[in-house]
């Protein structure tokens, strides 16, 4: 009657390592999907910042413009202003 019983924990010992084994795989099976999804979602973000980058370096390219346009008109306008005074003095 021993041997009955111990036949009978065996074999459900077995059956709880199958059902272990079966969902490891599935845990890892479901990290692999994640670990996708991951990386889409990643490639994603990446094209976002890809796009705001650009808006912002063509934004600041436009600034750049800008202040060296206000840069030259304050030299011209320091050299018209020199300029008079030198010849007020003449």
């Amino acid at each position: 009657m021993e041997q009955e019983r111990t036949n009978w924990n065996d074999a459900r010992l077995d059956h709880l390592a199958d059902q272990v084994d079966r969902l490891a795989g599935q845990v890892t099976a479901l990290g692999q999907h994640m670990d996708d999804r991951f990386d889409a979602q990643n490639a994603r973000m990446d094209d976002r910042f890809d796009t705001q980058n650009a808006r912002i370096d063509e934004r600041f390219a436009r600034i750049d413009k800008r202040f060296d346009t206000l840069q030259y008109a304050m030299i011209v306008t320091l050299a018209s202003l020199l300029a008079t005074f030198a010849a007020a003095q003449l």
